[in-house]
């Protein structure tokens, strides 16, 4: 199916409530439709009742009602744009009728229920009560095809005490309509006004910044504003601490002015930003956390002080390659919460395995993809990747310059060694050595009979059942559940061999090469 875009008319714009006769809607398309010559409007009637289609035409989509037979076309020359102040939307949606007891009931829904309270105020047990506006302090007003800030002053007389404010897809098409609506809310501290298309201001006047004064965050999403537009307009933000900008198609950045200074977090999701543009940012002195997920990274590299206060950052649904980039992140002082799911480095990696490859590169990492990383579960991985690195040092490392390059590729390995010592046995050639064995080890869960994880370890035949039950819940994040133990051999793999005494060997029990060891719970 063909799906057509709108060509917005000057006059009635997609999004904007219009009048036909003595009947309202919202516009959804305006533009050509194919064998006519008139500019047609699609209308998504407010009486579904009165439409033919839900914006199908010929097998065309041109736009999508919520109502099967919501829509018709309407000739452009037949349809009125009808002006929609913020205080017609905000009283549409919150009633008019009030209960002196509504504000005591917002509070108590608000701790019996997950809501936010932008959905608690529109809920219909209390749209009816809410004529005491004055009491409101979260409010959304998205999707209400608003068009002007309405009569002077007549926010302020009726909800003055907004803190969070939002106005996504309106039909306000200013800076001087927004800042007509902030002026009267001395108290807005946040707001949102993503998926709108608003022309940047001529001038920052002295009376436009003065209408956000106290304003500590604001989201730009989907605006199509370049960096240096955000960052002229932050100008008018004194005390901006938060500031979203994601879907911007935003790919080049600049080093920042003193306007963002203060930034505390900073959401650059789903643009087009390199590392390289990102490290344009790093001499901000108070950021601590910072969202660049789905923008394309392929790697990165810390510049030295970079970030000196940066806690938390967000960098899934990326394009990275290697972990020498989580070997950079090390770099980074401050550095304790990390998210980084989704990024071709980790793929076909189980949990566990990634979770080693990451902790064991990042001295101070807590937590890692919201899940907290304790003191015993970082030594363990620091342990496990240690010995990994000693094998490679000891036995694959035959010339300094093999060693450099070594070195700059694992930088915490000499670290590690300080803060646990080396295991490895250089007595490779002696009859004392012990022998290792490779073996299949497998996550298996009774209830559903099923394999939830495989892993191939090299282990020594001396290893104890006691051993590989605290080794498989490290692996598998097994915690305190009850485990069994029990084998199968490549020549008889339908016989399942039990293995009940924990404080035997794998040798005692003859496991060898090649085996599966089935952990049950």
């Amino acid at each position: 199916m063909a799906v057509v875009k709108s060509n917005i008319n000057d006059t009635v714009k997609v999004g904007r409530k219009v009048n036909v006769g003595e009947f309202t809607g919202f516009a959804r398309y305006v533009g050509p439709i194919p064998g006519t010559e008139d500019i047609w409007v699609g209308v998504e009637w407010d009486d579904p009742n009165r439409g033919k289609h839900d914006g199908i035409h010929n097998g065309i989509r041109y736009f999508k009602t919520i109502h099967p037979n919501g829509a018709s076309f309407v000739r452009l020359e037949k349809v009125i744009p009808n002006s929609i102040s913020f205080i017609t939307a905000f009283q549409s949606k919150y009633g008019q009728d009030f209960d002196n007891n509504v504000h005591q009931e917002i509070i108590a829904l608000m701790k019996q229920s997950k809501m936010s309270s932008f959905e608690l105020v529109g809920m219909q047990k209390i749209q009816k009560k809410q004529a005491c506006f004055n009491k409101l302090t979260d409010v959304s007003l998205s999707h209400h095809g608003i068009t002007d800030a309405g009569e002077p002053d007549e926010i302020q007389d009726c909800c003055p005490n907004i803190n969070n404010l939002e106005l996504c897809d309106n039909c306000f098409t200013d800076w001087e309509t927004v800042s007509e609506i902030t002026r009267q809310l001395k108290h807005l501290i946040t707001l949102d006004l993503s998926f709108n298309t608003i022309d940047l201001p001529q001038e920052l006047t002295p009376q436009f910044k003065e209408c956000f004064k106290c304003l500590k965050k604001i989201i730009l999403g989907k605006l199509n504003y370049s960096w240096h537009e955000i960052m002229s307009l932050c100008e008018a933000f004194p005390v901006l601490e938060v500031l979203e900008v994601p879907d911007n198609n935003i790919d080049r950045l600049e080093k920042p002015s003193v306007v963002i200074e203060n930034l505390l977090y900073l959401n650059l999701e789903n643009n087009n930003l390199s590392w390289n543009e990102i490290n344009k940012l790093r001499f901000l002195p108070k950021l601590e956390c910072l969202n660049v997920n789905r923008n394309g990274i392929k790697d990165i590299q810390i510049v030295p002080s970079s970030f000196p206060s940066l806690k938390f950052l967000m960098i899934s649904d990326n394009d990275l390659l290697h972990f020498e980039s989580l070997c950079e992140l090390n770099k980074l002082p401050t550095l304790c919460s990390l998210r980084i799911q989704n990024n071709p480095l980790l793929k076909g990696m189980s949990v566990s395995n990634y979770t080693l490859q990451i902790i064991a590169r990042i001295a101070n990492l807590t937590m890692l993809n919201g899940t907290m990383i304790t003191l015993k579960e970082r030594q363990n991985n620091e342990r496990d990747f240690l010995k990994d690195l000693d094998m490679i040092w000891h036995r694959q490392l035959k010339s300094a310059e093999e060693r450099a390059e070594f070195l700059t590729k694992h930088p915490r390995y000499m670290e590690l060694i300080a803060k646990y010592g080396s295991d490895y046995s250089e007595d490779l050639n002696t009859s004392n050595k012990i022998r290792t064995i490779k073996i299949r080890i497998v996550n298996f869960c009774k209830e559903s009979s099923t394999e939830k994880d495989v892993i191939i370890k090299t282990l020594p035949i001396t290893m104890t059942l006691n051993r590989l039950k605290d080794l498989g819940k490290r692996l598998f994040g097994l915690g305190n559940k009850q485990l069994e133990f029990s084998y199968l051999t490549k020549e008889k793999p339908d016989i399942e061999y039990t293995m009940d005494n924990l404080n035997q060997t794998l040798d005692y029990y003859s496991v060898e090469d090649g085996n599966t060891v089935l952990i049950k719970w």
